[in-house]
């Protein structure tokens, strides 16, 4: 099982690296962030206090502009199907790619956001932003990965998938942007729902995925 995950996880690494999808969604998190200080003029008082929504908003963004690609490309060559024949389980594959999804959406957003919270507003380091996208965006991924495996077929995935998306994530966004916005360092109430929500999401999402990618593929 150990080995097959391994596979799969750097089939999956292999594939986004050659198609730069993560270096678009980098390139879409940085661009997206510089949308906030040129719409809000020089006023530092203003940039400091949108900073962290503005890093929230921006990571979700690029978590669904990867999103749409999560299950898509393996759909349409026959993979899936390749993996059903073979009773390679699913578990591991939708493991694997939750884990490479957040590997390229996820860690490249929690790297850089010291860096864009310095830009943005002049604060040199947040552990409670570190705290709330390290327990956050996992749980966009998790949310994401049915959503995209529902949509799976569909001529006009991206905008529906986007539709249906946006309205799962604004719980994750409200409870990130309140967490991280508070000035003392300790685990408050947002961190701790924050921490049940990825609890239960490890458990659900996968498992409703799974029946989601073999109803499709039967």
């Amino acid at each position: 099982m150990y080995k097959v995950f391994l596979t799969i996880f750097k089939k999956e690494l292999k594939d986004n690296f050659l198609n730069n999808k993560a270096w678009f969604t980098v390139a879409f998190f940085l661009l997206c962030l510089l949308v906030f200080p040129l719409s809000f003029g020089a006023s530092s008082n203003l940039q400091k206090d949108i900073s962290i929504p503005a890093i929230w908003i921006s990571a979700l963004f690029a978590n669904l502009i990867a999103l749409d690609q999560m299950y898509k490309e393996d759909y349409s060559d026959g993979t899936f199907t390749y993996y059903l024949i073979n009773n390679i389980p699913f578990s591991i594959v939708v493991c694997a790619k939750c884990l490479c999804h957040w590997f390229f959406s996820g860690l490249p957003i929690i790297i850089l956001s010291p860096f864009c919270l310095y830009v943005l507003s002049g604060t040199s380091f947040s552990y409670n932003l570190i705290i709330t996208l390290i327990i956050g965006t996992p749980i966009l991924t998790l949310i994401g990965s049915p959503l995209s495996a529902l949509m799976l077929g569909s001529n006009v995935r991206g905008p529906i998938l986007t539709f249906i998306t946006l309205p799962f994530y604004f719980p994750i966004i409200i409870f990130g942007i309140m967490g991280a916005s508070q000035s003392n360092y300790n685990f408050n109430a947002e961190l701790y729902l924050l921490l049940a929500m990825l609890s239960i999401g490890i458990v659900i999402f996968p498992l409703l995925t799974i029946k989601i990618l073999k109803s499709t593929i039967n």
